[in-house]
């Protein structure tokens, strides 16, 4: 197993995260969306062989759910630069590469072609995204390595769909069975072959452990060619004639497997038939189960903030800290390219400019000067929203695809109005609550239309509402444009107090890296040392004392090391709060990226906190994971995450952390920020050491053995 060790650190706010809905019609799926990653260059073959894969799908996905589902209705989300005919193409509405259903995407490292399913939950829930290679969808070959592409689409849609698990285990490949014969793991039993050791051409009996009783670590297990059983396909779907899923009369309650230890013995068959889609279907499908496809091109970002500047919002200093996230949000984390336009609202709703391109950081400080600094009036959330839609036509008469962020802290009875509109608009709303008293409706505009939720309170130590702003990065995929949030700290600082910190700089960060420092009265003595010695002070950063902000912006690529923060409060006792972000320092290379996902099984069942690390596509092990939660009352609680294959995480070092969270104390908003941490010589990148998808091994046939293409 190859690993490498590093060192990092990055904050994240965590959301409500959800990939594209996909629905069930008249028994066929519809709105699956496929999403190709903006760095694979262009190639007509690539959306050809998508569309072969899932028409072959749909007749192996109808034979095995004997003949009741298909897939209806594909969507395929190609990226912005691909020179395909406009009147082929149309626009997406709320589909984007990070919500998509399944994903292309070029394997970091060059790890195989192996497709995978992420799955952070139990038995019988849904996964998070399907990932295949160009290469995988390209090569024609690999069907002799994992048989019809649209059967592997299957084994990978039942993992995501459906919450099931693989039948056959790496790790574990032979088993003492209860009668005491040592047997392969698999399901069904039914699955004839034999063992062996091959080495080139040549295979011979397998050599017994004397300590086991079972085969050696050299010994496969080869199934005969051509077989009697039509399971599993969560077992070795390559097999030709195996076209169904393990029920309860196939079923191997035996083998050590993750469908056994995750659905406490039950066959796959049992757990998809007792899924939602079973329950209010036809019998049977009759018809054509070939689907439709209609291809997206993805464009650059366009949105408008939409801003409350109510009279509520000069309690507790709210428009102030409004203005300080927003500007973080305008100067560092929007990417360039973007059109953005700005609207404000009270009891009616003002544009404060149409949609501007950012294409340099002039527009960005432009942008920034029409920021609100005072409040007052009442609140009307939809005229805020109604001129933000205004805006976004500003472009090309449309609002599908465009974004809507929507800020407010008010109360508004009326704000079930704009519903209608913002549900049938195409465009996504992200909200931001502050403080407590906002509208409890609020979340549906996101909800329904796609998009992220985020609630800060007034509690300043925890920045809360920065940390709202710098999630609110694209969805596109290109990491290179994607800020790392290292830092968002806030203290209560005394008078003649410092505070002091560490941020690191991994390799595979440093471009536009940027320090910045917020207070509340009086202006801070900040210093800055780079890993070199380099000291930077207030005369090296932009200091605005309207709004209380330093302002350091690195030249070029920041070194790679620990840098060193240290800030003395001069006058009185005073919150100060510090933010770091920086970019990819090599559009090839992905930074460690993190993403947090938060999920209740059901409304008495406890939250779960899930926490992707990530380099590219490859675990990062080991890494420090702690959730801090703020909820209603009372101060924020942080909690570790674990990678250990207990509790809430379910599988052991895949790199994602995971906690139940039961320490609620009352009804009204919860967030949750994560704090991840990577030290020299512990966390590690890994490979994957189990596939999910299992190649064929090669066959036994007329008594005569093998291999395939597969190792």
């Amino acid at each position: 197993m190859q690993t490498q060790g590093l060192v990092f650190y990055c904050l994240l706010s965590v959301c409500i995260i959800k990939c594209s809905k996909v629905t069930l019609v008249n028994n066929g799926y519809r709105d699956i969306v496929f999403a190709i990653n903006p760095s694979i260059q262009y190639n007509a073959k690539l959306i050809e062989n998508i569309q072969e894969m899932m028409t072959e799908a749909s007749f192996y996905l109808h034979q095995a759910t004997k003949h009741q589902l298909y897939f209806s209705d594909v969507k395929i989300l190609l990226p912005a630069v691909w020179p395909l005919n406009s009147s082929l193409l149309q626009r997406p509405t709320t589909q984007s590469y990070e919500k998509a259903n399944v994903i292309i995407a070029e394997p970091y490292l060059k790890y195989g072609d192996a497709p995978y399913t992420l799955q952070y939950g139990g038995c019988g829930e849904k996964g998070q995204y399907i990932h295949f290679t160009p290469n995988f969808i390209l090569n024609d070959e690999i069907t002799s390595v994992y048989g019809p592409k649209g059967k592997v689409f299957l084994h990978e849609w039942a993992r995501f769909r459906w919450g099931v698990f693989n039948e056959h285990n790496d790790l574990i490949p032979f088993y003492k069975s209860n009668n005491g014969t040592s047997e392969a793991t698999r399901c069904s039993l039914s699955i004839r072959g034999k063992n062996a050791e091959c080495k080139v051409s040549s295979c011979s009996p397998c050599t017994i452990d004397e300590n086991t009783g079972l085969p050696n670590k050299e010994c496969k297990f080869f199934p005969e060619k051509n077989q009697l059983s039509s399971s599993s396909i969560m077992y070795l779907q390559g097999l030709p004639n195996v076209d169904q899923f393990c029920d309860s009369d196939t079923h191997n309650p035996e083998a050590p497997n993750m469908q056994n230890r995750m659905c406490n013995y039950r066959s796959n068959w049992e757990v998809i038939n007792k899924s939602e889609d079973f329950r209010n279907i036809s019998s049977r499908h009759m018809g054509s189960v070939k689907p439709n496809f209609t291809l997206l091109r993805a464009k650059d970002r366009v949105l408008c903030l939409v801003l409350d500047v109510s009279g509520s919002m000069r309690l507790e200093n709210r428009i102030v800290r409004l203005r300080q996230a927003a500007e973080i949000f305008l100067l560092q984390i929007v990417e360039t390219r973007s059109q953005v336009g700005i609207v404000i609202f009270n009891h009616s709703a003002s544009i404060k400019t149409q949609l501007k391109r950012i294409d340099n950081d002039t527009i960005r400080e432009d942008l920034v000067q029409l920021l609100p600094i005072s409040a007052g009036g009442g609140t009307s959330i939809c005229a805020g929203v109604w001129s933000g839609f205004e805006v976004l036509r500003g472009d090309d008469g449309t609002t599908k695809g465009d974004e809507i962020i929507l800020l407010t802290d008010g109360i508004d009875h009326q704000i079930s109005k704009c519903f209608p509109e913002a549900e049938g608009s195409g465009a996504v709303i992200h909200t931001i609550v502050l403080g407590p008293s906002a509208a409890e409706e609020l979340e549906q505009l996101s909800t329904m239309t796609g998009g992220l939720q985020f609630a800060a309170t007034d509690n300043l130590d925890t920045s809360g509402l920065i940390d709202s702003f710098t999630g609110l990065v694209s969805a596109n995929g290109d990491s290179s444009q994607q800020p790392v949030q290292l830092e968002n700290l806030g203290r209560n600082i005394s008078n003649d107090t410092w505070l002091n910190g560490t941020v690191f700089i991994d390799k595979t960060i440093g471009n536009d890296t940027t320090f910045v420092v917020i207070w509340e009265t009086q202006t801070p003595n900040v210093f800055v040392h780079d890993p070199s010695g380099k000291i930077y002070n207030n005369s090296d950063f932009k200091i605005d004392q309207i709004v209380y902000t330093a302002r350091l912006k690195i030249n070029g690529t920041a070194q790679t090391g620990t840098w060193i923060y240290s800030i003395l409060n001069p006058g009185g006792k005073q919150v100060i709060t510090i933010t770091v972000t920086s970019q990819a320092a090599d559009a090839q290379v992905p930074p460690i990226k993190v993403k947090g996902y938060i999920g209740i099984k059901d409304s008495t069942g406890p939250m779960v906190i899930n926490v992707e690390v990530s380099h590219g596509f490859l675990p990062v092990l080991y890494a420090n994971v702690t959730a801090i939660i703020e909820r209603p009352s009372g101060p924020p609680i942080e909690q570790e995450l674990s990678d250990d294959g207990l509790g809430a995480d379910i599988v052991r070092n895949d790199g994602i952390y995971s906690r139940y969270f039961l320490s609620f104390n009352g009804t009204g908003r919860y967030s949750v920020k994560v704090r991840v941490q990577g030290n020299e010589g512990t966390t590690r990148i890994t490979i994957k050491t189990e596939r999910q998808v299992m190649p064929i091994p090669g066959y036994t046939e007329n008594g005569n053995k093998y291999l395939a293409i597969a190792s």
